[in-house]
């Protein structure tokens, strides 16, 4: 039982990031992000968000760049150590 709670907190508190965290917005990860081998992301860098999908219930992503490959990587918002809001534009 104390299992099943731990998953649904992690659950509730990626969709919260995920809600929270904008597109436009700089994301940091907590690891290096690997694909088979091949570094994808680096939790050094800040990458920003390009799309946010919900590809199911309790399944969203975050899109970002890699400054590695220069492809878009898919990022899980558990993955997520830190954001920064960016302001939405003033008009004058």
């Amino acid at each position: 039982m104390r299992q099943m709670e731990s998953s649904s907190e992690l659950l509730l508190e990626a969709s919260f990031i995920w809600h929270e965290i904008s597109i436009g917005d700089l994301i940091r990860l907590e690891a290096d992000l690997d694909d088979c081998g091949e570094q994808q992301l680096k939790s050094a860098s800040q990458y920003e968000v390009l799309a946010k999908l919900e590809l199911a219930p309790g399944h969203q992503v975050f899109v970002v760049q890699s400054d590695i490959s220069g492809e878009l990587v898919q990022v899980h918002p558990f993955l997520v150590s830190s954001y920064d809001n960016r302001p939405p534009p003033t008009c004058m």
